[in-house]
């Protein structure tokens, strides 16, 4: 099953930023220059932490994880264009 995750990050050095920015495009997509939305299962998760760790300095960076449950995704409300990310398993064409 897989849950929306809103990842937020803070990476000091540019290539190492690119970096990031790009396994996040590979799980999610961009919704601010440094926050993805991303639906992800637990298997997925662990390989996103897993690839960000090789980019990421402990001592300077960081990479914020904010798991919104059901309910949470539905009053998610936005200013401004966009649109609220839906999980691609469960979206009804």
């Amino acid at each position: 099953m897989t849950r929306m995750v809103v990842i937020c990050f803070d990476v000091c050095d540019n290539k190492r930023l690119y970096r990031v920015a790009r396994e996040l495009g590979n799980f999610g997509a961009r919704v601010q220059k440094s926050v993805f939305e991303c639906h992800l299962n637990d298997k997925q998760l662990e390989e996103l932490q897993q690839r960000l760790a090789k980019w990421i300095d402990g001592e300077q960076d960081q990479v914020r994880y904010y798991f919104l449950c059901p309910k949470d995704v539905e009053g998610i409300t936005i200013d401004g264009p966009g649109l609220v990310t839906f999980d691609p398993e469960f979206t009804m064409l």
